[in-house]
């Protein structure tokens, strides 16, 4: 294989896209969002790659296999972040995925079956109410229908905006329904410190936990925050923090498992006002569901106790529910071989520098996690600096991006060798 990439050179172009002082703002179909989806396309047009992209974003591109009509393995993340992200989160799997097909290119190396690295839209979720966007409409998880009918955030329709100056890319085609992968491989930072703390420089995900994501909008009643008393109130903030803290003291009784209160709208949202509407999203997680449908479970408990103790209303919307995902013991077992390989050749490049690997589970959401419902899948970790993620701060030294993207590399040719024999 051929050492060294502009892995971190194409990152650090990518970052300048929506970066401001606390981090990058890059939600899906916006301008800076269009441009990294166009810098992809140019990178691939350079490569000799086929270029597509489909009705819910996703952007493919292909290098062609050896083997007739075989379906692709498909490799990469999202280049979408959340509004405080940062360079590596999402990015670095696609810009991974496109320098592992270029190493493919240098080194001549055939492969059976065509590899697409492709940019999933929407992972986030941090413009239209739903995470894994594109990855879940291509795993055929939510209708294109029902993502066309969705409204963002900031009140633009999802058709508008992907039919829009910052939707679709207008010169590369648009493929027809969403065609089965045979695999699904993604690199991916950490995002968290085990493997920091650990000494650990890769690591091969075992399973991706489940996630809920639910809606809750608290009805209290408004007033002049001089002249109502405190034991007339029927206060929807309050009642929604009551609810926020209980929820997380509920989390760590069960342990295994992590909830998050976020994205409040407080309506009237004035100083000297009684909040009369509170809408709140909760974000849990845990590679045990029913660690997950406790948590669902108490969010209603919560609600329930505040309309009797604060007399106020709950309305609640589950937004998504992700189960929890094993990886693929075979692709697995074929990543441990070809990390084993390259173990073997950093050792005979450098002495006795070794390489250590682990396994490790995901408690962050990932496009493979909806891919993994169609098809084989496995992810890729390299560690982050300090556990920082979804933070401007966020960081992965350089020879930790490139070790991931030669790991990637001989993990494409593994896993094409290995579905290859069946």
């Amino acid at each position: 294989m051929i050492v060294g990439t502009q892995v971190v050179e194409r990152l650090a172009e990518l970052a300048k896209l929506g970066a401001y002082d606390q981090g990058i703002d890059r939600g899906l179909f916006t301008a800076t969002e269009h441009e990294a989806r166009r810098r992809f396309a140019g990178w691939a047009r350079a490569a000799g790659f086929d270029l597509e992209q489909d009705r819910a974003g996703n952007l493919f591109a292909r290098r062609r296999g050896g083997g007739d009509g075989r379906a692709p393995i498909v490799v990469g993340s999202h280049l979408d972040t959340v509004r405080t992200g940062g360079a590596y989160d999402g990015a670095y799997g696609v810009v991974g995925a496109m320098c592992a097909l270029e190493r493919l290119n240098a080194g001549g190396t055939q492969t059976e079956h065509p590899v697409e690295a492709v940019a999933w839209a929407g992972e986030e979720g941090s413009r239209f109410p739903m995470g894994c966007l594109g990855s879940g409409a291509y795993a055929g998880l939510n209708s294109i229908e029902a993502i066309e009918a969705l409204v963002g955030d900031d009140g633009v329709r999802f058709v508008a905006a992907r039919d829009g100056a910052g939707g679709l890319l207008p010169d590369v085609r648009v493929r027809e329904g969403f065609p089965r992968p045979a695999a699904c491989l993604e690199l991916h930072i950490e995002q968290g410190p085990i493997m920091e703390r650990a000494g650990v420089r890769l690591g091969v995900v075992s399973a991706i936990a489940g996630q809920v994501r639910v809606e809750v909008e608290v009805l209290g009643e408004s007033g002049h925050a001089g002249t109502v008393p405190m034991i007339a109130r029927h206060d929807a903030l309050a009642a929604a923090a009551e609810i926020a803290l209980a929820l997380e003291t509920l989390a760590r009784q069960l342990g295994e498992c992590v909830l998050t209160v976020g994205h409040l709208v407080v309506e009237p949202n004035q100083t000297n006002v009684i909040p009369a509407r509170v809408v709140f999203r909760v974000d849990a997680r845990s590679v045990d569901d029913e660690r997950v449908d406790r948590l669902e479970a108490g969010i209603r408990d919560e609600c329930a106790r505040m309309e009797i103790q604060r007399g106020v209303k709950c309305a609640i919307k589950t937004l998504e529910r992700r189960a929890a995902v094993s990886m693929d013991g075979g692709l697995r077992a074929a990543i441990q071989e070809a990390l084993g390989g390259l173990r073997a050749a950093q050792r005979d490049a450098h002495g006795n520098l070794d390489i250590k690997v682990m396994e490790i589970s995901s408690g962050a959401g990932h496009d493979t996690m909806c891919v993994a419902t169609i098809a084989p899948a496995a992810m890729i970790f390299v560690p982050s600096a300090g556990g920082r993620s979804h933070v401007g701060s966020e960081y992965t030294a350089p020879e930790d991006l490139e070790l991931g993207v030669e790991a990637l590399t001989r993990s494409i040719v593994a896993v094409d060798r290995l579905l290859s024999k069946k």
